[in-house]
């Protein structure tokens, strides 16, 4: 009776623990049905210092923006600015942020940009590349984004991407909607402990 009782009280244990595993969500599948994962790598990408950027052992949320944008980037902006300032002296964490206007977004308006947030830019990533790099680095984010028609705007996501230390996809999260962002910080508490 003591064996059921002990195993009982580790199974609930176990299932109220907060080390609730998050799955890998970096893969593709091929036309067999076969999994391949991958992880998220950094080519010809520059920061708003205008320096190479390469991705550390740091876990790391990332979107994609552009600084002119008229809709959802400003609220996006805020919540980030939120995200960044609950992680500041957590120096295993840090944000990263593609432009998807790199035409306009120079590093000197994005180092702008940067600096408005009020963000520390070791804590902040904003970066730029080519288009075309940039869209294969949204795929791999499982993203994508698109120019409005008369040039105003871009159709882009409001997601962000959560990656662990070894460049893994951990989440997807709708940083626009609350219960998304409160999921989004235990999630990245669960990466760093």
């Amino acid at each position: 009776m003591k064996i059921v009782l002990l195993f009982c009280f580790y199974f609930l244990v176990s299932c109220n623990s907060n080390d609730k595993n998050l799955p890998v969500l970096s893969y593709k599948i091929d036309g067999s049905g076969n999994k391949s994962y991958y992880t998220i790598n950094y080519k010809e990408f520059t920061n708003q210092l205008d320096e190479d950027f390469k991705v550390s052992d740091k876990v790391f949320i990332a979107n994609f923006f552009f600084t002119r944008c008229p809709s959802i980037c400003p609220p996006m902006r805020l919540q980030l600015i939120d995200i960044a300032e609950t992680f500041k002296n957590e120096n295993d964490f840090i944000i990263i942020s593609h432009t998807i206007d790199p035409e306009n977004d120079t590093a000197l308006i994005l180092k702008d940009y940067q600096e408005a947030t009020g963000i520390k830019s070791s804590k902040w990533q904003f970066l730029r590349s080519t288009v075309d790099n940039t869209k294969l680095q949204a795929e791999l984010y499982m993203t994508n984004f698109k120019p409005n028609q008369d040039g105003t705007d871009f159709y882009h996501s409001s997601y962000v991407t959560l990656v662990d230390r070894e460049q893994q996809i951990r989440g997807f999260y709708n940083i626009l909607a609350a219960t998304d962002v409160e999921r989004l910080k235990k999630d990245i508490n669960i990466l760093l402990n």
